[in-house]
């Protein structure tokens, strides 16, 4: 069982320092970068804390312990805080939302430094921290606390996800969806422990190996985060940051885009559309289309919702089923697969493909190509 455990340390260990080199490699400078950052030394700092445990190192496990014994109270906030510093680029960010970490700060000072102390000198030197172990369950409330913060991280990116398709063109497969998985893993890991805290209140019993069960979803979380964020362009989404804060409806009370402007805009929209093809860029967002609009995103976005009555995710999406089922129906489907059709058609998987031209056409790529030649 130890060497299991052992294995299974020494891969978070692996994984976690390989994110963090990938994460500095990264050219930006971004405050999402530097929340991660912290982020994943904590975790890297907790799963040392546990080596240092299960081997009885007292010169790992002693140092980390002041990182680790307080460490859900600061997760959870940087979670929070790094998801919130995606959609809303405010200045003095940090500074606004200090109160994020009193918590974890009170913690430290109040108990796990006089905790620290007393182990070291091997003396009760403060006294007050036996009576908080006898009488309150931390880790229930470190667990109430991360999953409160992880909710709320979660409610936010909600809360943005309708906005998105207005910058992204494929959206469902973007590196948005990131946020969704390291927030919804992590809600897993802590309220696994939840489950085993509760069920050693409820039944009377304590075992020293229940905290390598959360280890091992946290470790098994950052296996996965790990492959999905080294893999996408954007690592992280430390590269991909809106520009603007949530597109408020009140905003627009006013035309932003004036009357005479509406019929050359459209046109240009048309030609860059069926004439450059532009559509057919899988990477395609709001700021490359309004570059070559020559006007600013959000005048872009606004004439898309209030003179067109869509947004830029659909706008592009209904090009590319225009050009898919252009193809499909003359010669040129026989040259090529219907996935490779998705692709040349500016479609990023298989997966959106088939998904958002079903929900176009009603059919499936191959179901509408059977369904021309019977006509």
């Amino acid at each position: 069982m130890e060497l299991i455990i052992d294995f299974i340390l020494i891969l978070g260990i692996v994984l976690n320092i390989i994110i963090l080199l990938k994460l500095f490699k990264t050219k930006n400078s971004q405050l999402p970068k530097k929340i991660l950052i912290v982020f994943w030394f904590f975790i890297l700092f907790i799963i040392i804390y546990f080596y240092g445990l299960l081997h009885k190192l007292n010169f790992l496990f002693i140092p980390t312990y002041i990182l680790e014994n307080g460490s859900r109270f600061l997760l959870a906030s940087l979670i929070y805080l790094y998801v919130k510093s995606l959609f809303e680029n405010e200045k003095n960010f940090i500074a606004k939302h200090l109160v994020h970490f009193i918590p974890f700060i009170l913690y430290l000072f109040f108990y796990t430094l006089p905790s620290s102390i007393n182990y070291v000198t091997n003396k009760n030197i403060f006294p007050y921290t036996q009576i908080i172990n006898t009488h309150i369950n931390l880790a229930l409330i470190k667990d109430i606390y991360g999953i409160f913060y992880l909710l709320l991280s979660l409610n936010i990116f909600y809360k943005y996800e309708p906005i998105l398709k207005q910058f992204f063109s494929s959206f469902k497969e973007k590196d948005f969806v990131w946020v969704k998985k390291f927030i919804i893993l992590f809600l897993i890991a802590i309220s696994a422990d939840l489950i085993i805290t509760i069920s050693e209140i409820s039944f009377g019993y304590h075992v020293e190996w229940d905290a390598y069960i959360t280890l091992f979803f946290v470790i098994m979380a950052i296996s996965y985060l790990g492959y999905f964020g080294l893999t996408q362009k954007t690592m992280f989404l430390t590269e991909i940051i809106l520009e603007q804060p949530l597109l408020a409806k009140d905003d627009y009370n006013q035309k932003t885009i004036k009357t005479k402007n509406e019929n050359g805009l459209k046109l240009k929209l048309e030609m860059l559309f069926n004439e450059d093809k532009v559509h057919l860029k899988s990477d395609l967002d709001l700021n490359d289309l309004s570059q070559k609009m020559k006007i600013s995103s959000r005048n872009l976005s606004a004439f898309l919702n209030d003179d067109l009555k869509t947004n830029f995710y659909e706008k592009v999406n209904y090009h590319r089923v225009e050009e898919a089922k252009n193809i499909l129906v003359t010669d040129k489907v026989l040259q090529y697969k219907i996935t490779a059709i998705g692709e040349l058609c500016g479609f990023n998987s298989k997966s959106s493909f088939y998904r958002i031209f079903k929900k176009s056409t009603g059919y499936s790529p191959s179901e509408y190509r059977r369904v021309f030649l019977k006509k």
